[in-house]
């Protein structure tokens, strides 16, 4: 039988912790890890429990407002966004959407940032 290395052909680097961004693309999944460290950032689902909180009915108006077409960027950003950011493309469209300035979306994200996932 034969024997396969215990270490893997690739470097790996364990001196800090990776912040893992997932992009969707098309019907594909690209991840991303960059070596700055910390959380990439509050799950679609907290996010969306907190808009909630701070307006009730806006997931509704934000689902009506996002196009069918599956290609769409913004359609791809609302259904397949694992992380958000206050700079990434399901927080600008919410922003646009919704009116929301600056400061209140970072309050939201950060009153998401403390919901259970």
């Amino acid at each position: 039988m034969p024997s396969y290395p215990i270490r893997p052909s690739f470097p790996i680097d364990v001196r800090s912790t990776p912040t893992v961004v997932v992009t969707r693309e098309g019907t594909a999944f690209r991840f991303d890890t960059t070596g700055v460290g910390g959380t990439p950032g509050p799950s679609r689902s907290q996010f969306f429990g907190a808009l909630e909180a701070l307006t009730p009915g806006a997931t509704a108006v934000l689902a009506a407002a996002v196009p069918s077409d599956p290609g769409d960027p913004i359609n791809r950003a609302f259904n397949g966004t694992a992380f958000v950011t206050a700079g990434c493309a399901l927080a600008t469209f919410v922003k646009a959407t919704l009116g929301l300035s600056d400061a209140l979306l970072a309050s939201v994200l950060a009153q998401a940032a403390a919901l259970p996932n």
